[in-house]
């Protein structure tokens, strides 16, 4: 049996409809049931148990913006946990009141609510359930409220629950408890006391309203029902005056509390900076005689002036927003005061959707717009779309389920709704509403930048480095000669750097690793070290016949003078002499100096001087690829892909993707890199691609020795370096771009458009080597994310490359300042905790994650991969910071 009248919900709130209509809008809405979710389901130390099959919950729970900062179950708010019967069909056959009443026994004793509030779906409607019997026997065993909430979805639609929502509070909660406030507060004698009626805090939009009240003498009593508990709603009956913001949901509440209580009430909204004034003045001149003793309306009055004074200065960033256009389509209250939101920032109606809109919505319109009001009753997708061609709008301001209609065809968006993630209410809001129409017009104009793209540099001289991001240029040439089949690089220097380094590199690449050491121990260090470092080598080739052994100098080698460049020279000419063909490559490394980067790049220059013998006859699908240290071994992969899918033959040096897990068995000697014969064919190549700003020293010393051209690609990553990257190949091929990278790229672009709101405006920090400083930065800048500081290890002559507000050459302790995001490796881990960040893990080392080495990054994949990644992590973010 239905608790409420349905005449009685479907009359209030239309007076000034001329038509006998019901308070509802035309079409396009969900069900009751999910319009009573809507109201109770913010009550956040309340439970909601769905009695229904698990379609009911499964497709409404932690689907909407409503916020809490009410922590109960483990510190989370219980308006984000599900909880349903999930009716099966034997349950519709026989009955499920016995096991509804079980699920409202356990749910109260393992989840202790203060409250539980249970609800009739259509099935469980339909089959006859009693869940009123059920709630009060329930009731009775645990000395909590129970409360049915009859409102199964085939009654009608959302509004329609919304406010049955509401006659249960006033039916089973509102005057059933008392106001913690002394009767002089209750009075009023320290400032208004209202009830907000019809707010839901939906991403926090009651957060940036109330600081703004309470300056202002308001004093919020009771809020129904966003950022809620059950008790305050309890003695909501004792305020001064109703505040309804939703006039279409909860209309009903305010007109029976004034008929119970004498309470009256005002309709509100707070959307916009001339809504925003207007509603203050609306509290202020409602409580005239009651109010005056505190001077209420001349605080509020002097709060508007502080507010919209802030407000304008702050606005100046958002000028270009004037004479904008946009197509607004969205329901309620919304409906017309986005309108008045739109209309603050200078932008133009030029459509505005009516379906989801009722009667007085649409008189509420025309009072702001004027009779001519652009107002559309057909929005299908079909109509949308054209109206957003015919009347060149700007931007479309709907809802979510009208987003990817807009991105798909490329148009700018924003989300209004429910299930929004950025607060617009209030002045503070409006700021908020303006960034993200800003951030989304841009974005979709190309414009993705959004400060000036000057870079301020510093390098911080500092006595001690603490938490360093720097690493070795022996640990870079390392990493090169991973790369290189059949190679096996020796550290010439103490045990300890062998050993720590080879520690470090295990862990990155989960691999076993190719490295020795020459073991300088103190004799060595005084009598010489030119036989220790002869007698490794030879015995290196007798046990594992490489083909190549590089010998990389540390600080300790260095600094006491070897001449490890002749003493590699003489001993090269003594394995010749013995018909052997391993090839020595000697790498001047010292850990003084450079950094991991640098090493690499130098033990790719060495290679090539080493290996490199005569020029050869060009081949005109052939050409060289030096592949950077900032790719991951799944990149070298993807890259060979790629290219080779344009009919083009790669020689990639180096070449890293057998780290990626595919190696088989164990050996001494690094495995399935780059073989000294197609080194060695390099000369014959029609072109050379340098991938990293660090590889054209290589690439100069390859043209030098053979005058094969060559280009510099800074950056793999970003739809713009790809494009362009692609559009290269397809001109040293003379073949088009494949269909499927025509595929991906599409794909990348959609997968853009949906993230690219998580992205504005957000702080981003980055700690990486160069190279990879500044692939990142090329795609984060893309996706509208601001780097404010970029940390680089050493300097480099690409350091203009970095797309960074500032960029320093310093530490991970360093660090300082407000991100929503640090991108570096797993040593931040600390540093991003102490900044209170989430983490992305990326360039080296990375061991504190699974799966790095087999990550892509670059190409179309690549980058749409990271942009989820991030967008994920944003999006969590804001879910612990309560802004989601």
């Amino acid at each position: 049996m239905m608790i409420t009248s349905i005449d009685k919900l479907t009359q209030g709130g239309c007076e000034r409809e001329k038509k006998e209509k019901i308070c509802r809008s035309r079409g396009g809405e969900s069900c009751a049931f999910d319009g009573a979710m809507i109201v109770l389901q913010p009550i956040a130390d309340t439970a909601h148990i769905v009695h229904g099959p698990i379609a009911c919950c499964g497709n409404t729970w932690e689907g909407r913006g409503t916020l809490s900062k009410v922590r109960t179950y483990r510190d989370t708010p219980l308006h984000q946990m599900g909880f349903t019967t999930d009716m099966t069909e034997m349950d519709i056959i026989y009955g499920s009141e016995e096991k509804l009443y079980k699920a409202i026994i356990e749910v109260a004793e393992k989840i202790r609510p203060k409250a539980i509030f249970v609800y009739a779906t259509c099935v469980s409607g339909l089959t006859g359930e009693d869940i009123e019997s059920v709630c009060k026997k329930a009731e009775a065993e645990l000395c909590i409220r129970v409360i049915p909430v009859n409102a199964p979805g085939f009654v009608g639609p959302k509004n329609l629950g919304n406010r049955i929502a509401g006659e249960v509070l006033l039916d089973y909660v509102i005057g059933t408890g008392n106001s913690p406030l002394s009767p002089l507060n209750l009075r009023g004698d320290k400032g208004g006391l209202i009830n907000l009626i019809g707010e839901y805090n939906i991403a926090g939009d009651l957060w940036l309203v109330e600081p703004v009240l309470k300056d202002a003498g308001i004093r919020i009593l009771s809020r129904i029902t966003g950022d809620s508990t059950f008790e305050e709603i309890t003695y909501a009956h004792r305020a001064k005056l109703n505040v309804v913001v939703c006039s279409r949901a909860l209309i009903n509440v305010a007109k029976e509390m004034e008929k119970r209580y004498g309470i009256p009430y005002i309709e509100v909204s707070f959307f916009g900076k001339t809504e925003m004034t207007k509603a203050l003045r609306m509290i202020g001149a409602s409580g005239k005689g009651q109010w005056a003793r505190v001077g209420l309306e001349g605080k509020i009055e002097s709060i508007i002036t502080r507010e919209e004074r802030q407000l304008n200065e702050k606005l100046k960033s958002y000028s270009h927003l004037k004479g904008k256009k946009a197509v607004l389509y969205t329901g309620g209250v919304k409906s017309w005061s986005f309108i008045s939101a739109l209309l603050d920032l200078g932008i133009e109606i030029v459509a505005v959707g009516t379906k989801k809109s009722t009667f007085e919505d649409e008189e509420k319109m025309k009072e702001i717009l004027g009779e001519d009001v652009p107002l559309v009753e057909d929005v299908t997708p079909k109509n949308l779309l054209r109206l957003l061609k015919e009347r060149n709008a700007d931007i479309l301001v709907a809802g979510g389920r009208n987003q990817y209609l807009a991105i798909k065809e490329g148009f700018p968006f924003v989300d209004v709704n429910q299930e929004r993630h950025i607060a617009y209410a209030g002045y503070e809001g409006l700021v908020n509403l303006a960034e993200q129409i800003s951030n989304s017009i841009r974005f979709y104009a190309g414009h993705r930048s959004y400060m000036s793209n000057k870079t301020y540099f510093q390098s911080q001289e500092k006595s001690v480095a603490v938490n360093p991001l720097k690493h070795s240029q022996a640990i870079g040439a390392a990493i090169a000669f991973q790369g290189i089949d059949k190679a096996l690089p020796v550290i010439h220097g103490a045990q300890g750097c062998t050993f720590l380094g080879k520690v470090l590199l295990t862990k990155h690449f989960r691999e076993p690793i190719a490295l020795q050491s020459t073991k300088l121990f103190t004799e060595d260090v005084v009598m010489g070290s030119d036989g220790n470092l002869i007698k490794t080598v030879n015995g290196i080739i007798e046990k594992n016949n490489p083909d190549v052994v590089g010998i990389l100098t540390s600080g300790l080698s260095e600094v006491k003078g070897d001449d490890v460049k002749t003493a590699v020279s003489s001993q090269q000419s003594a394995i010749s002499g013995q018909d052997k063909e391993c090839i020595l490559v000697h790498v001047s490394t010292p850990d003084y100096e450079g950094g991991l980067e640098i090493g690499y790049a130098k033990a790719v220059e060495a290679l090539l001087g080493a290996i490199l013998t005569c020029p050869l006859p060009p081949s005109s699908n052939q050409i060289n690829v030096l592949a950077g240290s900032h790719l991951t071994p799944s990149d070298f992969t993807e890259l060979r892909e790629i290219i080779e899918s344009f009919g083009l033959r790669p020689i990639i040096l180096p070449d890293l993707s057998a780290l990626d897990g595919s190696r088989q068995g164990f050996s001494a000697l690094a495995a399935g890199g780059t073989d000294v014969e197609d080194i060695k064919r390099m000369p014959g190549s029609a072109f050379t691609l340098a991938i990293g700003a660090s590889m054209e020293l290589p690439a100069k010393l390859l043209n030098e020795k053979s005058g094969i051209e060559y280009s510099v690609f800074e950056s793999l990553s970003g739809l713009r370096d790809v494009e362009i990257f692609m559009q290269m190949l397809a001109f040293l091929s003379a073949n088009p771009v494949p269909d499927k990278y025509e595929r991906q790229r599409r794909i990348l672009i959609d997968g853009m458009r949906d993230a690219h709101f998580y992205f504005g405006s957000k702080k981003v920090c980055i700690a990486l080597e160069p190279d990879l400083a500044i692939q990142t930065s090329r795609w984060i800048k893309e996706m509208g994310a601001e780097i404010t500081l970029a940390v680089i290890p050493q300097n480099a002559e690409s350091t203009g490359g970095i797309l960074a507000k500032e960029v320093v050459v310093s530490d991970l302790f360093s660090i300082a300042g407000d991100f929503d995001l640090l991108i570096s490796n797993s040593h931040a881990e600390d540093t991003a905790k102490r900044l209170d960040v989430p983490l992305y893990q990326t360039g080296f080392p990375v061991y504190k994650i699974i799966g790095n080495n087999s990550k892509t990054t670059i190409g179309y994949r690549g980058t749409l991969a990271m942009i989820n990644e991030t967008a994920d992590i944003f999006l969590r973010k804001g879910e612990r910071d309560g802004q989601i």
